[in-house]
């Protein structure tokens, strides 16, 4: 473990990163809820590039002592991996989508099986990397107390939104109902892209707070 002088060089690294991450993040959501308000608009991948830059930031930092794992190699690595991860993971979802469902039956019957557990796949390999990497922002000791643990409660209330989603989606009455099963949707989706956003707008004030002193911040060695 290593001190830091929180006024001088580190402290400008830690508030070029969280401010340009926290800004990428924040324009990621933008994008996304756009979308979701206009289905078609022309950003295609953009958001998920923004988003995959702003966790990279983050990971890697302007500057040692800007990264939010303070480089450690799990925490660095599973972070990068998320923001690429989900980027990619769409792109995985159209390759397993015929371009004409209705050309043979039988093979989009197989294929929507195949899918289903695919998606299944992709989804748990998405949790497993957010969990460990928001751990490790939370341990790493770089960003200041509690807001070291933004990330998991973050996660946790997307997690719980979608958990609750499927249970009610599981009920007759609401599933009849269009209007009512459509607000459910939207909702879990409205947080889902609403909680990285959040974390991107709290990147940014805790970089624009002024801060003195010293903090003790994990070298990438340990």
């Amino acid at each position: 473990m290593i001190d830091v002088d929180a006024g001088g060089t580190d402290a400008r690294a830690r508030r070029r990163t969280w401010m340009l991450g926290g800004g990428l993040l924040a324009a990621s959501a933008l994008l996304n809820l756009w979308v979701a308000s206009a289905p078609g608009a022309p950003v295609g991948i953009i958001p998920g590039l923004l988003f995959a830059a702003g966790t990279g930031v983050f990971a890697i930092g302007l500057g040692q002592s800007g990264s939010v794992t303070a480089r450690r190699p799990l925490g660095t690595g599973v972070l990068v991996g998320l923001g690429v991860w989900l980027l990619v993971q769409p792109m995985i979802h159209g390759l397993l989508m015929p371009p004409d469902p209705m050309a043979d039956m039988v093979d989009w019957g197989a294929r929507v099986q195949l899918m289903g557990m695919v998606v299944i796949t992709l989804e748990v390999v998405s949790l497993v990397l957010a969990i460990l990497a928001v751990v490790q922002i939370g341990r790493s000791g770089v960003v200041p107390g509690p807001w070291n643990w933004a990330p998991l409660w973050a996660l946790a209330v997307v997690v719980a939104t979608r958990l609750l989603t499927m249970g009610l989606l599981a009920v007759p009455v609401l599933t009849d109902s269009p209007d009512v099963l459509n607000a459910v949707i939207s909702l879990a989706a409205f947080i889902g892209i609403c909680a990285p956003g959040a974390l991107g707008v709290l990147a940014m004030v805790l970089a624009a707070r002024s801060v003195s002193g010293s903090m003790s911040v994990y070298s990438s060695g340990e």
